[in-house]
């Protein structure tokens, strides 16, 4: 699959302690990449832990071959926790992480740990 990731705005948010980014994917005549692909291609254009950046949003145009996002980019895992949600963080994750906590979180046993930060 190939498709081209373009960051369009970069801000850093120092109240908050992250790192705030708008981008432009175009992906000509295929899908849209899924949030894991897209996550490890802006941290390593941005040099940053794979594990503390989140991909917040990604809106698709229709007819069109190009998606706009936003990612948040957090220095530890204290601040993440705080300001990004239960369901964006889960988001974020591989599908065989994501069915295993819901799973535990509707028997109500400990799922913290498979976050992995």
């Amino acid at each position: 699959m190939t498709y081209e990731i373009e960051i369009l705005e970069e801000k850093k948010n120092p109240l908050v302690d992250r790192t705030e980014i708008k981008f432009r994917i175009d992906h000509f005549g295929e899908a849209v990449p899924n949030r894991l692909e897209i996550k490890k291609k802006i941290s390593a254009m941005q040099s940053a832990d794979e594990k503390y950046t989140i991909i917040r949003k990604i809106k698709s145009h229709f007819g069109g071959s190009y998606s706009m996002g936003t990612a948040m980019i957090y220095e530890d895992a204290v601040d993440l926790k705080y300001f990004e949600p239960f369901h964006i963080q889960v988001r974020n994750l591989p599908q065989e992480t994501r069915s295993e906590i819901y799973k535990l979180k509707r028997k109500g046993e400990p799922y913290q740990e498979l976050f992995g930060y």
